[in-house]
């Protein structure tokens, strides 16, 4: 790993939050789009009705979660220098995140 100068991390959190925070959203939307139920769940265990609808959940609500997570992480008790590979580490989960409620969804 290359050591940076301090403006410099806080260049790479700046830039890697602003990423985490318009990545996240369209991430959330899709997970509620792709994996929402169109018909009832009641007798079907499979796509997306999976294991109680897990893929919307670790799509949706997985995503909400890294997101907030990633950034209190980035930012909090730093006394000015933040965790730069924390919403670049956010960012690769929300992808893992979707790819497995994807593989789940698709049985």
């Amino acid at each position: 790993m290359v050591l940076l100068p301090c403006g410099s991390m806080k260049g790479l959190a700046v830039l890697g939050t602003v990423l985490l925070c318009v990545w996240a959203p369209v991430a959330m939307v899709y997970g509620l789009m792709a994996f929402t139920p169109t018909g009832s769940c009641e007798y079907s265990v499979s796509g997306v009705c999976a294991y109680g609808q897990l893929p919307m959940v670790l799509a949706a609500g997985g995503t909400a979660l890294v997101w907030a997570v990633a950034v209190v992480l980035t930012w909090a008790g730093t006394r000015g220098r933040p965790r730069a590979v924390v919403p670049y580490a956010g960012i690769v989960l929300i992808f893992g995140l979707l790819f497995a409620a994807g593989r789940i969804a698709a049985g």
